[in-house]
């Protein structure tokens, strides 16, 4: 008998008019927010509506305005029965004068007195024509200034917010729970870290951030958040524990993850900012040993959980107490198994310095460049240093005195020293220009 009835409800011409009601976020039941790359969010929500006999049109309202429009799920919630969306559209709130004169046309509109003591009057707009309209009034045509031309009404086809609109065949009157889905932009996330360290750089305490960042014209309430990040092995998804208020234009910063009393590993790195492709011969460079401290991403340090990628500030409390801010770093995602490393400044404990010891230009498009990078250890406890040396288009190393290894644009070596040992580390690097 349904399936008899909905058939009569598409095909006969007689259907009485749609029942339409606006169904607010008051009707909301709950509404899930999964966060995606590229400022998306795939918005899922359950509302109620009474449905009347016949025809439904459902005015959806306080959902956001970028709302793209292909992306939109609909399915009744039981013990609501299995019905079907006749038809769906999305508006979304762009009125501006020509619009409204544009659909007005052929309708009737109020023409503003040049005296503030004459009532509008009203007439029907026939034509636009540049600064002005044409409209028929008193039995005249006559053209007037746009700026004279008031609206007593918005056009049916405008929409003073954003808007969906579903027409529901019900064959029964009931309250009805269903749920729909869509694509939205305007919400984005970020991740932000604070590390506190120690005066001797022994410990330090770490808290995540989850910034949750909604441009989206829709106000969210008590929304279970989750975060989508994709990995190698597949997208990852963090869930947000609690509901989150979250208003339009708003910033809501979500505390993810926090360890204290953390044992770092201190570890050395220097960054030459020489040039390979320039003849630097002569120059003497004083490169900065940097000092990391690194904290192994597992469950033996207190961590053990997928960290995301974002900016780290680092603080370090002094003797007496007091804070001071070292400075920011920026960390890719940190899988478990891997570390999470930060520069917390320099050391005067290992010296270095550099020089290019030979360059050669073969032909207009390769060169041959060799370095020299002496170290030591001023120090009575044996150190480890990393040095980078940043390549990129074809290169090949032609001499070494110590084994590199490979990390993205970027070669690496490691050298240990012991207590006031002096060591050199040399290299030749033959690159192309372009």
């Amino acid at each position: 008998m349904k399936s008899i009835f909905f058939l009569f409800l598409l095909l006969s011409g007689t259907v009485a008019k749609a029942v339409v009601q606006e169904v607010s976020q008051s009707s909301q039941l709950e509404v899930n927010v999964t966060l995606y790359p590229q400022d998306i969010a795939l918005i899922k929500e359950k509302r109620r509506a009474s449905l009347k006999v016949g025809s439904n049109k459902l005015l959806i309202k306080d959902v956001p305005s970028s709302i793209l429009e292909d992306s939109f799920l609909f399915q009744m919630i039981p013990p609501s029965p299995p019905l079907s969306v006749l038809e769906f559209s999305f508006q979304a709130p762009h009125i501006t004068r020509e619009l409204l004169l544009e659909h007005s046309l052929g309708g009737t509109i109020q023409i503003l007195s040049l005296s503030s003591s004459h009532a509008p009057t009203a007439a029907k707009l026939i034509a636009i024509d540049g600064d002005n309209v044409i409209i028929q009034s008193l039995g005249l045509i006559y053209s007037v200034k746009k700026s004279r031309v008031a609206f007593s009404h918005l056009p049916f086809t405008l929409v003073p917010e954003p808007l969906i609109t579903l027409k529901i065949a019900s064959p029964k009157e009931e309250e009805a729970l269903f749920e729909i889905g869509y694509l939205a932009k305007g919400f984005s996330w970020d991740a932000g870290y604070t590390i506190i360290v120690d005066a001797e750089g022994k410990q330090l305490d770490l808290n995540n951030w989850i910034n949750i960042h909604n441009k989206s014209g829709m106000d969210i309430k008590k929304g279970h958040f989750r975060i989508a990040h994709p990995q190698q092995t597949g997208e990852r998804f963090y869930d947000i524990e609690r509901p989150i208020s979250l208003a339009d234009q708003a910033v809501k910063n979500i505390s993810w993850f926090s360890a204290h009393n953390l044992t770092p590993s201190k570890s050395f790195r220097i960054y030459p900012k020489n040039n390979i492709i320039l003849n630097e011969e002569g120059v003497v460079m004083k490169p900065i040993v940097e000092t990391w401290l690194s904290v192994l991403n597992d469950k033996g340090h207190d961590l053990g959980i997928p960290l995301p990628q974002g900016i780290i500030k680092v603080f370090r409390r002094n003797a007496d107490r007091s804070l001071f801010y070292v400075g920011e770093n920026k960390t890719s995602r940190i899988l478990i198994g891997k570390s999470l490393s930060l520069r917390v400044g320099s050391t005067k404990e290992i010296t270095a310095e550099m020089r290019q010891t030979d360059y050669r230009k073969l032909g207009s498009k390769v060169v041959e460049s060799g370095y020299r990078l002496d170290l030591k250890n001023t120090t009575d406890d044996p150190k480890q240093v990393t040095v980078f040396q940043s390549v990129s288009h074809e290169w090949i190393i032609l001499r070494e005195t110590h084994p590199h290894e490979e990390e993205e644009n970027r070669l690496k070596w490691t050298l240990n020293l012991g207590p006031q040992e002096e060591t050199s580390l040399r290299y030749r690097i033959r690159m192309n220009v372009e």
